[in-house]
């Protein structure tokens, strides 16, 4: 009897511990809820996790300073939370399972929770609200978990991560304590606690067990621990323990409650206990007194066990009731804010049974929107219709909007007729629900959005203007959008560059347009740019297997949020550098042969000159005069010749490197530098294109024959201008042509023989 009436007695402490911490779960939620909703810890977190991916670390600068802008945002509801409830924990994470910002421990983020924190994993997995207790790196406690949404101006939606509200179980505890009547303490299995708290949060460790104290209402528990009067193995099963002991001549009743943890309910493994002890020395000593007093003891414990039944029932009662009556009270101040917020809000809303016409309610504040009261538009079959503008019916029956899909919130856009006879431009964003009974309410919300109709028609009038003098001009723009990696191209800058408009464009794409010779003086003037420097740049496009040369200009700039981002244009240039290229082809080229001009090569010459008195090099120089061409013009006429000259030019240049410079000097005179070949290699190249020459063959005069002298020289330190190895090279021509051409001589009158 007596041990029917411990088991009694721990199966309410149970119970009523099992009660208050779904209750706690159930209000970290709500918190957790009530600080993802706000518009602004959306937008931040939204900007702050994507810069986090594009800085590819979470102690990037913007990332950075998006994370403390959030802190600021939270800071106020953080303090006020952690006075009204206690609150110790309100932490952001990044999916799978990253935090990006704990605003109890702001200093601390960026590291990876998957392996400890399931529960964070799980929440960002399926995108729902989860609830639990759980172990985490600066403390243990209860944890609700609520996905972020981050929702753009067109009412579509981007996942961001979750949001964590935790408190302690300390605050529980005391609560609880005063309800049952007796001292309670959360101890933790090592197992669970090493490895996953950090060392400078770890919670006491327990003498005479494998276990943390988490928290105790009294140190009775540790002092009974130390002196070894009980001993705590890891609790492995689901069930409750009661035991009784005896400590300083005073008889305690020891409950042991495992304590699950949200992986733990999945794997049926505690993570650790609550214990709940009882001084019960004076039930105790009537138990011992004798079988005689047996049914009387039994009799007054059950009245005991009822009575402290009933009184823990009423104060539960009791908590409740406040609880329920300050949900009450705040709910009544919601309502008056509500209402308040209504008469003075732009946004009217509405009710509508479907499959009717006929509104069911109408907000307060829709005389200014309308000019009609609500009580002129509820129960009016057809009011909406009737007050449609025509073309927008129309237009809306084609489009199939009046039928809302279930759960869709969709966006409608018409003209309705205000009480005065004037048009007002409405947005109407609607969604279908449905009741338990099967029924199915439109609810929707209208705002009067006439002022942005018209900007947005000017808008459009002037993009067309603008779309117009880019087209006639040749002229793009473009912006990219740092958090988002997107870039925005207008529609002349797209057939600039080659690009569909389905296409949805980013840096990367860009870059793959760039010539692959320019791509590297692009990617550094984009980085320059970054960090303030000017970019404004020229470089190459492939489109479409041709190249396109333009001219890119882009200023870069925080946004109003303090986004990075980059607005620029793109300009067609590829006549101009057509003109350009040609104009330079005519100042420095021969226009008979293609070949250098003379006036090109002297240049060449005078920059190969310093560098051979610079640095030392080496340089052959040859000069080459066509053997008797006077007699090919007058036996065959000045079009053989010219035919002779574009021959030669053809085959001796097939002799040379990429490097090499031959250019026509005059008439039949030609002159050859050999940047890095010394004397005995350019005597060898010489002889090339001398038996090159001579092998000259030419398809429309096959009776002439074309020889070459040719004269050898170096370019030395000691010269002191260009005239005189020309000189010495024009020495050695003639005397290869004394000698009796179609031969080499080296400058002075070394004679290669032929």
């Amino acid at each position: 009897m007596f041990e029917q009436q411990l088991n009694s007695q721990a199966e309410t402490t149970r119970r009523s511990f099992t009660v208050a911490l779904q209750e706690q779960e159930s209000q970290m939620q709500l918190l957790a809820s009530f600080v993802a909703a706000d518009p602004e810890v959306q937008e931040l977190f939204n900007y702050g996790a994507r810069m986090m991916k594009v800085e590819a670390d979470s102690t990037g600068d913007e990332t950075e300073r998006l994370r403390l802008a959030l802190f600021r945002e939270v800071a106020a509801s953080w303090q006020q939370m952690q006075a009204s409830h206690d609150l110790r924990q309100l932490h952001f994470h990044i999916p799978p399972a990253t935090s990006f910002l704990r605003v109890h421990a702001p200093e601390k983020y960026g590291d990876d929770l998957s392996p400890i924190r399931q529960i964070i994993v799980d929440a960002n997995r399926i995108r729902k609200p989860l609830s639990g207790f759980e172990i985490g790196r600066i403390y243990s406690g209860i944890r609700g978990v609520v996905p972020v949404w981050y929702t753009r101006q067109d009412g579509t939606q981007d996942y961001i991560g979750s949001l964590e509200a935790g408190i302690a179980l300390g605050t529980m505890l005391n609560d609880l304590s005063d309800l049952i009547g007796g001292e309670l303490a959360v101890m933790l299995n090592s197992a669970r606690v090493e490895g996953v708290v950090w060392d400078n949060y770890k919670p006491a460790m327990a003498s005479g067990c494998k276990c943390y104290f988490e928290s105790a209402t009294s140190p009775l528990l540790a002092e009974w621990l130390h002196a070894g009067v009980i001993d705590l193995k890891p609790i492995e099963s689901d069930k409750t323990e009661v035991s009784t002991f005896a400590y300083d001549q005073r008889r305690y009743m020891l409950v042991r409650i495992p304590l699950y943890d949200y992986v733990g309910k999945q794997n049926g493994q505690p993570a650790g206990s609550v214990i709940s002890w009882h001084d019960i020395t004076g039930a105790w000593s009537e138990h011992q007194q004798g079988i005689a007093q047996l049914e009387w003891m039994l009799f007054g414990s059950y009245i005991l066990i009822q009575m402290l039944l009933l009184l823990l029932l009423h104060r539960l009662r009791n908590l409740m009731q406040r609880r329920i009556d300050r949900a009450t009270s705040d709910a009544q101040k919601a309502n008056l804010q509500l209402l308040a917020v209504l008469k003075d809000s732009p946004v009217v809303t509405y009710s509508v049974t479907l499959p009717g016409t006929t509104t069911d309610y109408m907000s307060p504040n829709c005389h200014e929107l309308t000019g009609y009261a609500a009580d002129e538009i509820v129960g009016i079959e057809n009011w909406w219709v009737d007050n449609l503008h025509p073309q927008d019916y129309q237009r809306m029956q084609e489009d199939d909007q009046f039928n809302v899909p279930l759960g869709d919130v969709q966006r409608r856009r018409y003209r309705l007729r205000h009480r005065s006879g004037r048009w007002v431009w409405i947005e109407d964003r609607c969604r279908v629900v449905e009741l338990d009974d099967g029924r199915q309410i439109l609810h929707g919300a209208l705002v009067d959005i006439s002022a942005q109709q018209n900007a947005e028609s000017a808008l459009a009038a002037s993009e067309r203007t603008l779309r117009r003098a880019q087209a006639i001009g040749h002229v793009g723009s473009w912006e990219y959008h740092f958090a988002d990696r997107m870039m925005t191209l207008s529609s002349e800058a797209r057939r600039i560059m080659g690009l569909p408009d389905d296409v949805e464009a980013d840096y990367a794409l860009f870059i793959s347009c760039v010539h692959p010779d320019d791509r590297d003086q692009v990617e550094n003037a984009w980085h320059a740019g970054m960090n303030g420097d000017k970019y404004d740049i020229e470089h190459r496009l492939l489109v479409h297997g041709e190249e396109r040369w333009v001219r890119t200009v882009a200023d870069f700039q925080h946004d109003d949020s303090g986004v990075l981002l980059a607005t620029g244009m793109i300009q067609d240039i590829t006549p101009q550098k057509i003109r350009e290229q040609e104009l330079h082809r005519l100042a420095t080229r021969d226009m008979l042969t293609g070949l250098a001009s003379r006036r090109h090569f002297m240049q060449r010459l005078e920059q190969e000159h310093g560098r051979v008195k610079r640095f030392g090099s080496v340089c052959g120089l040859l000069m080459i005069d066509l053997d008797h061409f006077k007699q090919v013009n007058d036996k065959f006429g000045h079009a053989a010749g010219d035919e002779v000259l574009r021959s030669f030019a053809r085959v001796a240049s097939q002799q040379l490197r990429q490097i090499d410079i031959l250019g026509r000097i005059g008439g039949e005179e030609f002159a050859l530098l050999l940047p890095g070949t010394d004397e005995e290699g350019s005597c060898i190249l010489a002889e090339r294109i001398r038996v090159a020459v001579e092998l000259m063959l030419l398809d429309e005069y096959p009776d002439i024959h074309v020889t070459a002298s040719i004269g050898v020289s170096t370019l030395t330190a000691e010269d002191q201008a260009t005239d005189a190895p020309l000189l010495r090279a024009d020495k050695a021509v003639y005397q290869a042509k004394s000698e009796g051409r179609n031969r080499i001589c080296v400058a002075a009158a070394s004679l290669v023989p032929n």
